[in-house]
């Protein structure tokens, strides 16, 4: 019977933290880590860290670019309407408007990228100076 693949990529992500546990900063004697370890593990995840902003971002980010479309077809299809109710279906009388969206649309693109990018530097960030703190030690 295969193995199904997330029970794999979940079986090795779980070794790996498993195997990542003792370089997760300074531990002292009782192999706990320091509060300054813990505030910058605590950046990653949890309600109120960095890492929930820039998820949250992420999230409204993607409601922003579906409510974006939904404008911009809105806008679009009245358009049409109005411009054939008038006799012109070839003109466009909201066509600034729907540059503006479209617009829109591309900032909120770049802005879901560099979100994301924040988001994978601030792991990767908290990663390396964990395991540089434990390697200091």
């Amino acid at each position: 019977m295969p193995v199904p693949k997330t029970f794999r990529s979940r079986v090795a992500l779980l070794i790996g933290l498993c195997l990542m546990m003792p370089l997760a900063g300074n531990a002292d004697a009782s192999g706990k880590p320091g509060r300054a370890e813990k505030m910058v593990m605590n950046l990653r995840y949890g309600n109120g860290s960095a890492g929930f902003y820039l998820l949250e971002a992420m999230r409204l980010s993607k409601e922003m670019d579906k409510d974006l479309r939904k404008a911009l077809y809105q806008v679009r299809e009245v358009d049409k309407s109005y411009a054939k109710s008038r006799g012109k279906p070839d003109s466009r009388f909201l066509e600034p408007a729907a540059i503006k969206i479209v617009q829109c649309q591309e900032r909120s693109d770049q802005l879901s990228k560099e979100l994301k990018d924040s988001f994978l530097e601030l792991k990767e960030s908290i990663n390396q100076t964990l395991v540089s703190g434990a390697m200091e030690k």
